[in-house]
């Protein structure tokens, strides 16, 4: 069986679409009050997002295991590594899951005022 390879572009939409998130929504209004600055933060956290998504297409050219970042530190570092950015990948999509739901609510509240 022939495994599928993730390109750039693929890793890329990962990449925004977790990086996006709530903060579509939330960070406009944050940084607003800092003016153009803010459009700053916006290119350096694009660029970070793309230059994350092309490492991650890299490494699956490199490392044609399942598992992602998991695969990844596995193969370079050993299995203890590979364990704890698991247990931190893991861990952060939950707290990332809880912010993306406070955003949510958030957003509806001048729907539903308390």
């Amino acid at each position: 069986m022939k495994q599928a390879q993730i390109g750039f572009w693929p890793a890329a939409a990962l990449v925004a679409g977790n990086m996006i998130g709530s903060g579509i929504f939330l960070l406009p209004a944050t940084l607003a009050v800092f003016g153009q600055l803010s459009l700053l933060g916006w290119l350096v956290s694009g660029t970070g997002a793309l230059l994350l998504a092309y490492t991650f297409a890299r490494l699956s050219r490199l490392i044609t295991t399942n598992g992602g970042p998991y695969a990844y530190t596995r193969a370079a570092f050993g299995d203890f590594s590979g364990f704890v950015v698991a247990w931190g990948y893991w861990i952060s999509l939950w707290t990332g899951n809880a912010a993306i739901a406070i955003a949510f609510v958030a957003n509806l509240t001048p729907f539903f005022p308390t």
